[in-house]
């Protein structure tokens, strides 16, 4: 089903970025994205090893890259249920919840009763103490509060708990920025019955419908479990949708964190972000991140573009053709596909690394598909090969029967 919003929870899906190592070991737990200035946010909580309960890292990632490139320490403030990000000229300000923090189950995790707006300045440590009262808004409840920001809209959405009712509230986000509190519509209250079972895993709101992130783990093993997202409408209060996420599905852990909106500037395109956590190999827990996207542009022709055309970077050794090898996603009939193009020289007497991918163009499970090569003794083929680093493999070749040049137009595989 297609909502207001143009997104479909079952439909096909992009990616931002994948596996991302983040500023210390934890998981993820909030996302948010500003565009204009090329940058994705991540909230990540301190362990509750360490006390007092509350700190939280907030990382800055190239949205282009995928690079980390700054961080801040916020201390006394939560949990991170859901942030937002709002682009003012060239700096980023940040919406999150923050302390006092008031304890969920008095041992492992506390969570901020109220929520604030700050620029992100990278390398500061901020502590919740040091916010003026008149920067802080606390919510009817005050307990598990967290923000939302739907810049398409101006509207700034905020969680919290009123008894043990899960509640949304909307604000003028302009007006909430200079700490005038005006709400938007009446308060949505998350129906009896819809966390059963499930683990609250964050939210998001875009043009009056509700996006709620839901985790069912595995019983026997935890991880992956499954993802879920349900949608609301705040206004008519009713259940749109409910789909399991399907994106990123190759990851090992895979524990669903985070949900964001974004209008990309160059597109104009609404999107709904979706986040999941992952094990950084080779490490004793230390946790990445990656973020997938749902498009809301209709098809042209029966074709959706979740990716324009990319440089591909060659590996060393390997140059371009007459043209530079690019590569996009696409969708077409509800099925993403990896599609490249250009041609490339090279001298591989083995299986070698020939290119890597863009980011966004990272599968989680490994894509493959047989392309033109030099012809030598009746072969003509090789099998290119992309993997979840990003990294394009040519396979086939041999000391008597090396490759020397290869065709990438015909490639357009299936992608995960």
């Amino acid at each position: 089903m297609t909502d207001i919003n143009g997104i479909n929870l079952s439909g096909v899906t992009g990616k931002l970025i994948q596996t991302v190592p983040l500023t210390k070991n934890p998981a993820p737990q909030a996302i948010a994205s500003d565009p204009v200035n090329g940058h994705v946010f991540v909230l990540q909580m301190e362990s509750a090893a360490k006390t007092p309960l509350g700190n939280m890292y907030l990382n800055r990632i190239d949205r282009n890259t995928g690079r980390l490139t700054g961080s801040m320490y916020l201390t006394g403030f939560g949990h991170g249920i859901s942030m937002g990000a709002e682009p003012v000229g060239a700096d980023s300000y940040l919406w999150t919840e923050v302390g006092p923090v008031s304890p969920n189950d008095g041992v492992s995790n506390a969570f901020g009763t109220a929520v604030t707006r700050f620029r992100f300045v990278d390398g500061a440590t901020l502590d919740q103490a040091d916010v003026p009262a008149a920067q802080k808004f606390c919510p009817p409840g005050g307990r598990s509060t967290g923000p939302s920001v739907d810049l398409a809209n101006n509207t700034l959405t905020i969680v919290y708990f009123k008894g043990s009712v899960r509640c949304f509230t909307r604000y003028d986000l302009a007006k909430a920025a200079q700490g005038e509190w005006v709400e938007i519509g009446s308060t949505f209250e998350l129906p009896a019955g819809a966390e059963s079972g499930l683990t609250f895993q964050g939210y998001t709101a875009l043009n009056g419908v509700l996006y709620v992130y839901q985790w069912k783990k595995d019983p026997v093993t935890t991880y992956p479990g499954t993802a879920y997202i349900t949608s609301y409408s705040l206004d008519s209060k009713t259940k749109l949708d409910s789909q399991v996420v399907t994106g990123a599905d190759g990851l090992e852990r895979r524990e669903p964190e985070g949900l964001a909106v974004e209008v990309d500037p160059k597109t104009g395109e609404t999107r709904l972000l979706f986040g999941f956590s992952d094990t950084v190999p080779g490490t004793t827990g230390r946790r990445n991140v990656t973020i997938g996207w749902y498009p809301t542009q209709p098809a042209v022709d029966g074709v959706k573009v979740l990716s324009d055309w990319e440089n591909l970077t060659l590996a060393t050794g390997v140059k371009a053709g007459a043209e530079a090898p690019r590569g996009r996603l696409v969708a077409l009939a509800d099925t993403t596909y990896l599609q490249l193009r250009g041609t490339l020289t090279c001298s591989l007497t083995g299986d070698a690394l020939i290119a890597t991918l863009p980011q966004r163009l990272w599968p989680t499970r490994p894509v493959r598909q047989n392309t033109p090569r030099n012809m030598y003794y009746g072969v003509g083929v090789c099998r290119v090969e992309a993997n979840k680093l990003g990294e394009l493999w040519a396979f086939g070749a041999t000391a008597d029967n090396s490759i020397s040049w290869i065709d990438l137009d015909c490639v357009s595989t299936a992608w995960r």
